[in-house]
């Protein structure tokens, strides 16, 4: 599932700056093709006994446990980060305020790195991508709206509105699946860096939200204009509308079927 946005409204900063300046940074890297081995984190380098030794020291180690949250290997994984990151990173933002932000996001990603160097069966590997940062923004955000409504793709192919918590919670669960069933050698996604700033983000976030956040708060209801219109046609679970009730719903399911037809149609001709 990839997410494509939330109907959440911030309350305390009038705008995400940190989070997208952490954005602009990110891409704007990638676009200057930085070589990322100078700044990349190597799992073993963080090994307490044995391993490979950073030429730097503990400083390098240190260093390249926050420099490699902002680099990527590629358009797609530039992308599908970002993406996510725009829709989570703003209400975590404005529950701590932008400088505790910062400190969180990167902290997150350092956490992120530690879970890797310590369980990883690859610590040869190089690893880079905001992957464990964001994780622990998701994380937060679980603990904060785990029942906001969240617009995804299943399969990359088919719109539908979840909560948070669904999401979240199945993005954690695929990843631990997926780091338990890895095999030592294999050149993959660094599963246990997500898993990492995940617990990370779920602990941080009670001691650095402002204290009139509360956590687990309720969903927040929407008009079916929200999400670009996309609600009054999209089945959702833990519907959170506030139209579109009581005898209108066979209705509701003629539209959502006729607009899975279309989007099928246009997604597969693309993709073909």
């Amino acid at each position: 599932m990839l997410a494509l946005a939330d109907h959440n409204p911030t309350r305390h900063i009038r705008a995400p700056w940190v989070n997208w300046g952490i954005i602009a940074l990110c891409v704007t890297l990638y676009a200057l093709n930085v070589p990322w081995q100078d700044f990349a984190f190597t799992p073993a380098t963080l090994y307490l006994i044995g391993g490979t030794k950073a030429p730097g020291g503990a400083p390098e180690v240190i260093g390249q446990m926050a420099s490699y949250i902002f680099l990527h290997a590629s358009l797609l994984h530039l992308a599908g980060n970002m993406i996510v990151l725009w829709v989570f990173g703003d209400n975590i933002e404005d529950s701590m305020a932008p400088i505790r932000y910062a400190l969180f996001f990167v902290l997150c990603g350092m956490a992120g790195a530690g879970a890797e160097a310590l369980f990883s069966r690859n610590p040869m590997v190089p690893v880079i991508g905001a992957s464990g940062a964001i994780a622990g923004v998701m994380g937060a955000y679980l603990l904060l709206h785990p029942r906001a409504q969240v617009l995804v793709l299943v399969g990359l192919r088919v719109p539908v509105t979840v909560p948070a918590g669904v999401f979240v919670g199945l993005s954690v669960v695929l990843d631990l699946i997926a780091a338990l069933a890895e095999e030592p050698g294999q050149v993959s996604i660094a599963f246990w860096a997500h898993i990492g700033g995940f617990a990370a983000g779920a602990v941080l976030i009670t001691g650095l939200r402002w204290r009139d956040v509360p956590l687990f708060q309720p969903p927040v209801s929407h008009p079916e204009a929200a999400f670009l219109g996309l609600s009054r046609w999209l089945p959702s679970l833990g519907n959170a509308t506030t139209e579109g009730t009581g005898g209108a719903r066979w209705w509701f399911w003629i539209k959502t079927v006729a607009f899975f037809v279309l989007v099928s149609v246009v997604i597969e001709s693309f993709l073909a």
